[in-house]
């Protein structure tokens, strides 16, 4: 499993939620954390947050990670794989090879250890992974 920080820039250093990559599924997860407003939390993701949703799911985690790649249905897109070394489409390493940046906002990803991670957002994670 891959974890990573979801920060903006003009955030300093608030950590705005936590993106969660499981390599054997290709699933995304998303936590956001209980603190977090609608109005620093990456835009898709500030729906849940009011409506008091604070893990997103695995489809709008993907949803969200495919807003800020280079869309399949590109059409260079074979060209753009080839550029970055890919032999096929991988939503993962478009994501990453762009650090999580795209040109509507200011947000990235920061890769963090499991240990590195709240607590709570630890416990959260394993509680909604096993239901």
């Amino acid at each position: 499993m891959r974890v990573y920080e979801i920060r903006g820039d003009s955030e300093g250093e608030l950590v705005l939620s936590w993106l969660f990559y499981e390599e054997k599924t290709k699933e995304f997860r998303i936590e956001i954390p209980f603190d977090g407003d609608e109005w620093t939390t990456p835009l898709l993701l500030s729906s849940f947050v009011k409506k008091g949703i604070y893990t997103v799911d695995a489809y709008w985690s993907k949803v969200w990670v495919q807003q800020r790649i280079v869309p399949i249905d590109r059409q260079n897109i074979a060209q753009i794989l080839k550029d970055n070394g890919l032999t096929e489409y991988d939503e993962y390493q478009l994501l990453i090879l762009a650090n999580g940046r795209c040109c509507q906002d200011d947000y990235y990803l920061r890769e963090i250890r499991w240990d590195q991670l709240p607590e709570e957002i630890q416990l959260r994670f394993e509680k909604n992974s096993s239901q």
